[in-house]
């Protein structure tokens, strides 16, 4: 594994051609932007890495992932005969550096898409760029929407948290006698609160907000759907409001919408909790009976050796790679392009006077078959 780990970070900064005839129109150009920190790269950090998990605190470990799953989209076109140039540089939070790469314009010119650079500040100078370019340019992680304002050129693929909002509205509309709680202290994921608080009254959406320290079961209404959304992910509490509702209420008309962390703790036992019809959003969510998620998986542990895992970013590095050099090959025209995501879910919004906006949210339910998407 330590071979495959060197032999990777020696690609880094590198800029290499795939394939020498294409079946698509044309040759692009794509230029990563990516935090390695490879100054920091010493063979004592390969030493300490015993197992996966210990990459994710070596920062010019963190993201190798994410170019380990680009690269198997890459050896993908490669193997379609698709001509790619694609040039990879480290990029961390250094604005000098950053500058000086943008301002290339010998290089820049060459560019067809762009994806990072990851921090804030950095992709905000990048972004700026882009536009002065005309280049598309990608932000995987950030939710932020002020990334979009004044600038065509971005997209922006984690959905604001105002979706999932409107998603629960939506749910609701489908069940007409419904009741919405909002079981949640407004000081506790304060984003994530004022997200539904806005949406709601700005749509003119009932609802009730119930602080975490009141009895959930009372709240509830009878004869009526009640829609849940709990935005506390501490274990105890979920256990005993978990307890309350399936031993004190009728669970035929309750859905309750937990935070995606609710199904990691020790306690989670899916038998147990699908009474409660657990329903909960998700950035990313690997169904792993997908067959194109099968082979991925497959691809990326007999090139690297290790499995992808969603921590390291593999699966997203895939998954934008794929999409987006499958767009600029349709020259931006989304509708055309035709690739199945294996994390993300892509449905682009194009903001009045800015940027494009991921607003397909995964929304999920927990049965006794397991844990599958909603579908609406």
């Amino acid at each position: 594994m330590k071979r495959r780990i060197i032999t990777t970070l020696l690609l880094l900064t590198a800029v290499f051609s795939l394939a020498a005839q294409s079946s698509l129109s044309g040759e692009k150009t794509v230029l990563y932007l990516i935090p390695f920190y490879s100054r920091q790269y010493s063979s004592d950090a390969v030493s300490r890495v015993k197992d996966c998990s210990d990459m994710q605190r070596i920062n010019s470990f963190q993201l190798m992932g994410f170019w380990a799953g680009a690269q198997i989209a890459l050896d993908e076109f490669n193997a379609a005969n698709v001509h790619l140039n694609v040039i990879v540089k480290d990029v961390t939070d250094n604005e000098s550096a950053l500058r000086a790469i943008m301002e290339d314009r010998e290089l820049m010119n060459r560019v067809d898409l762009i994806v990072g650079p990851f921090f804030s500040r950095t992709f905000a100078i990048a972004a700026r760029y882009a536009k002065e370019y005309g280049i598309p340019i990608v932000n995987p992680f950030t939710t932020r929407p002020d990334i979009l304002h004044d600038n065509e050129y971005v997209y922006k693929l984690i959905p604001s948290l105002e979706t999932r909002a409107a998603t629960v509205a939506f749910y609701s509309d489908m069940h007409p006698n419904s009741h919405i709680i909002l079981y949640a202290d407004s000081m506790k994921s304060r984003k994530e609160y004022a997200a539904y608080v806005n949406y709601f009254r700005k749509n003119a959406i009932p609802f009730t907000h119930l602080p975490l320290q009141e009895n959930l079961v009372n709240a509830l209404k009878n004869n009526v759907k009640n829609i849940v959304i709990m935005l506390n992910s501490e274990s105890a509490k979920m256990l005993m409001v978990s307890r309350d509702l399936i031993f004190k209420s009728d669970l035929k008309n309750l859905m309750l919408i937990v935070p995606e962390e609710w199904l990691m703790v020790p306690t989670y036992d899916i038998e147990y909790y699908t009474q409660l019809n657990i329903h909960f959003f998700s950035d990313y969510y690997i169904d792993e009976s997908n067959e194109r998620t099968q082979v991925f998986e497959h691809n990326y542990l007999s090139k690297f050796g290790v499995p992808p895992t969603l921590e390291s970013f593999s699966y997203q590095g895939y998954d934008i790679t794929r999409y987006f050099v499958s767009a600029i090959f349709n020259d931006m025209d989304l509708d055309r392009v035709k690739m199945e995501t294996i994390g993300y879910h892509f449905s682009f919004d194009k903001i009045p006077g800015g940027g494009y906006e991921n607003i397909n949210t995964q929304f999920l339910e927990v049965d006794e078959k397991g844990i599958h998407d909603v579908g609406f």
